[in-house]
């Protein structure tokens, strides 16, 4: 397996491998000194009962009145102990035992610990005791001294062994940490794989679920979220591109086909004139497009109101209404304001939403009956509506009819007319007030609006 640098599997070796040689270590290291203190415990508790044997047979030695007996017992407590040493000596340096004794202690009142060196470079450790002024010896010291090399050997075996043991621990870790982390992340590279795959001529592809990872099943399906948002995005970008040119190409070549007219022979002024009046209001109602879709646009990309202030609802209802006042009278229907409320929203803003909404009930509303605006507030938001009686608008239509250059031919005419932007406008409104769009049907007719808080976030 190899390891990239900078990829999480190396990471997560690297890491493992870290922790597992901070862990040996800290074991190798703690059990040699464990053992160390307890070879070295060993050993001084077996000095000092050596010393208690030695003293035991000098005791018998004094009551047998049998000084050679002495000599016969401590050379065979010697025996088997290859590096002990005994030492008898007389207060007056007088040799009792063992010969000539290393820095022998003053006058030592209790077993006690030292270190001897013999000048050959054997290195002893020695437990002294005081001998008593008895008869046939005189007051002196006895000396038991054990080498220690055996015992450093020991150490230093153990040493290498744990050493050994530890790289061996660090490397089957860092290995298994390696293949492990590699099993666990495959996942990722195969839905890596997956994701790269995706271009925009396969935008309905979907990463395929990740079993028995739930950290990664999260992130699978919060990407195919984002995927299935990106191609809703993408079609509603195509369809409105699509729109846009139909439209655009519509007036466009209504304005050519005029202005060839007009060249095409001699006209007089008046045909002129009337030829260029009829150019202009084509190219008014491309301006409006325009700038229609440039205000969708920019609520798209999350602009909001500016200019807010606090707003009586009712008197911006009255004045939509009265703006309307030709279109109401041509189509034969009245219309009244109900209720009233204080919000802070943009006027200009909320007017043309009203206006739109009021152009689009009159399409679908029979002549004589009566549009009524209602205002009204409830938790915090308020809601801007417009009621006209009817028919049940169909699901379907209910659910597309705030999409940008969307008509039902559902009207009472069997057509619809305008360019399909005056509700999408109003949705874009309602946005930019922190609020949403809402269409319903109340048994007698259709209500359609927006809502948003009273007083934005």
């Amino acid at each position: 397996m190899t390891l990239r640098p900078g990829s999480i599997s190396a990471r997560l070796t690297l890491g493992l491998g870290g922790i597992a040689l901070l862990v040996f270590s800290v074991a190798g290291l703690l059990m040699h000194r464990s053992l160390a203190r307890d070879l070295a415990a060993a050993d001084r508790e077996g000095l000092q009962g050596k010393v208690r044997v030695v003293m035991h047979f000098i005791e018998e030695a004094r009551k047998s009145g049998d000084a050679s007996a002495l000599g016969h017992h401590l050379d065979d407590l010697l025996v088997g102990h290859t590096g002990m040493r005994i030492w008898v000596r007389s207060a007056r340096g007088e040799s009792i035992y063992g010969g000539l004794m290393p820095a022998p202690a003053a006058d030592p009142q209790a077993l006690s610990i030292a270190d001897a060196n013999l000048g050959d470079g054997t290195r002893l450790e020695t437990v002294d005791a005081r001998l008593p002024n008895l008869p046939p010896w005189p007051a002196g010291v006895v000396r038991v001294g054990i080498d220690t090399q055996p015992r450093q050997r020991l150490l230093a075996s153990h040493r290498n062994t744990l050493i050994a043991i530890c790289a061996l621990g660090v490397l089957l870790t860092v290995g298994l940490s390696g293949l492990a982390s590699g099993r666990a992340l495959a996942t990722v590279k195969r839905l890596s794989a997956e994701a790269a795959a995706i271009t925009p001529d396969c935008l309905g592809e979907r990463l395929s679920d990740a079993t028995g990872d739930d950290e990664i099943k999260g992130l699978v399906q919060a990407f195919n979220a984002v995927l299935d948002r990106l191609e809703a995005a993408y079609a509603q970008m195509e369809a409105f591109n699509a729109n846009v040119a139909h439209e655009l190409r519509t007036s466009l070549a209504t304005v050519i086909n005029g202005a060839q007219v007009l060249l095409s022979d001699r006209r007089s002024a008046g045909e002129l004139a009337y030829g260029l009046a009829s150019t202009l209001e084509d190219l008014e109602q491309m301006n409006a497009l325009v700038n229609d879709m440039l205000f969708l646009a920019r609520a798209d990309q999350g602009d909001r109101a500016q200019g807010i202030e606090p707003v009586d609802l009712g008197i911006e209802a009255d004045r939509s209404l009265r703006f309307c006042d030709a279109l109401l009278h041509e189509a034969g229907v009245t219309a009244r304001r109900a209720g009233t409320t204080i919000a802070s929203c943009n006027p200009a803003l909320i007017r043309r939403a009203l206006v739109n909404l009021v152009v689009n009930a009159l399409r679908y509303t029979p002549r004589g009956a009566e549009l009524v605006v209602e205002v009204e507030q409830a938790s915090g938001r308020v809601r801007l509506t417009v009621f006209n009686p009817g028919a049940e608008i169909p699901a379907g239509v209910r659910a597309r009819m705030f999409v940008r250059f969307f008509r039902a031919d559902t009207a009472p005419s069997g057509t619809s007319s305008g360019q399909g932007l005056g509700l999408a406008i109003v949705a874009a409104i309602a946005r930019m007030h922190g609020g949403r769009v809402l269409a319903a049907y109340t048994g007698s007719g259709n209500r359609i609006g927006l809502e948003f808080p009273v007083r934005p976030s």
